[in-house]
């Protein structure tokens, strides 16, 4: 395995992607690794990689002309959150980089690879970690980057089987350049007891069953057939309580919460913003349902699987068909509402004791995401 690695991430926001590569920094800094990171933006999540990894951000804030034009009220609309490096700052950077002598430098996300591209004069092996499907990729990347992925990148790396395929498939990866790396999760130490707690903040009585849905409000996420989902369960099983957990500032949110208004009259759907500790909120739950229409490989599946509670997600959405292909009773036809409608009512009213071998098989395969089994297949796979 490569020794020393310049890893790539676009930004620090808290969204999955990212938070597999804090995953991953962590868990080689915990092993006595030093790490490097390169961002191009700074992010929430900024503080955290400073903890596992020396780190770059390439795109600056404003420079003093800015602050100063900042201040005057007129121009507000106006402000610059960031800039691309001057020529100074740049070589400066570049410099850094060519004292450590790395030996790969490795984009997290496709949306790095614009950034990759200007780092092609140190003329270092590149790699990149693809966690896009479909969307994502026409939304983050370039045909010049896509070409450049498959020209110029010596390992790419897939977070999934359906992943893998795109990567072949559409944009034109070889084969032999290509691996699949499944996510690295970070697994609770203990379980708590917080989820009652969740139920009577929320006014959900104690003998309701809860389905929890999780992740930013988006139409990745399905976030829209979560609710009408919802409310075809509601109308055969009237005491069933839905959880979002996700919403925000968002055109996505809003049509959530428009849609809620409509007809949730006894207040069964409950629309949170994002935690920081979602813990809870999965300890109150009864099932989860994965409503992506595309997810390459949803950490929050791994989670609900620990806490060893039954899940119900679409077929060809992503990551949920490779983790859940020996399940075939929490699989549904891709988009079909009506037979996921079934599908969680029947785990609903499913005896918990019937449901025991299955969710602990469930939480068994939730561990092979582990750091320790993340890190050992990534030194397995023989890169020099």
């Amino acid at each position: 395995m490569t020794s020393k690695i310049l890893f790539v991430g676009h930004d620090a926001n808290g969204a999955g992607a990212q938070i597999v590569l804090l995953n991953w920094l962590k868990a080689e800094a915990n092993k006595g690794k030093k790490n490097y990171l390169l961002l191009e933006k700074g992010g929430e999540l900024l503080d955290q990689y400073e903890r596992y990894a020396t780190v770059w951000v390439w795109r600056k804030g404003p420079n003093n002309i800015e602050k100063i034009v900042k201040k005057i009220p007129f121009l507000k609309r106006e402000d610059r959150i960031d800039r691309e490096p001057n020529r100074t700052e740049m070589e400066r950077m570049l410099k850094d980089f060519r004292r450590e002598k790395f030996s790969l430098i490795l984009g997290n996300t496709v949306a790095s690879l614009s950034l990759l591209q200007q780092l092609q004069g140190m003329r270092i092996p590149f790699g990149a970690y693809v966690h896009e499907l479909n969307f994502s990729l026409a939304m983050y990347a370039s045909e010049k980057d896509m070409h450049f992925l498959a020209q110029k990148v010596s390992w790419v790396f897939g977070v999934s089987e359906q992943v893998c395929r795109l990567l072949v498939d559409k944009c034109k990866v070889p084969n032999e350049r290509l691996l699949l790396l499944p996510p690295i999760v970070e697994i609770p130490k203990h379980l708590t007891d917080r989820g009652n707690q969740i139920r009577e903040q929320l006014g959900i009585p104690k003998d309701a069953k809860v389905v929890l849905g999780c992740g930013l409000a988006e139409w990745r996420k399905g976030t829209d057939i979560f609710i009408r989902v919802a409310r075809q369960v509601i109308r055969k099983m009237p005491k069933v309580h839905f959880i979002w957990l996700g919403v925000g500032d968002n055109v996505f949110s809003a049509e959530l919460q428009a849609e809620k208004d409509r007809w949730d009259e006894r207040d069964q759907v409950h629309l949170i913003p994002r935690k920081l500790d979602s813990k809870p909120y999965f300890e109150a739950m009864d099932m989860f349902f994965l409503s992506s229409r595309e997810d390459p490989f949803p950490l929050v599946m791994l989670e609900a699987a620990y806490y060893e509670k039954p899940m119900i997600g679409f077929k060809g959405s992503g990551g949920i068909s490779d983790f859940l292909q020996d399940f075939p009773d929490m699989l549904v036809g891709y988009l079909e509402e009506e037979e996921a409608r079934d599908e969680i009512l029947k785990w609903l009213e499913t005896d918990l004791n019937a449901q025991k071998e299955m969710t602990l098989e469930l939480k068994n395969r939730s561990l092979e995401y582990s750091a320790e089994r993340f890190l050992e297949r990534w030194h397995n796979m023989g890169l020099k």
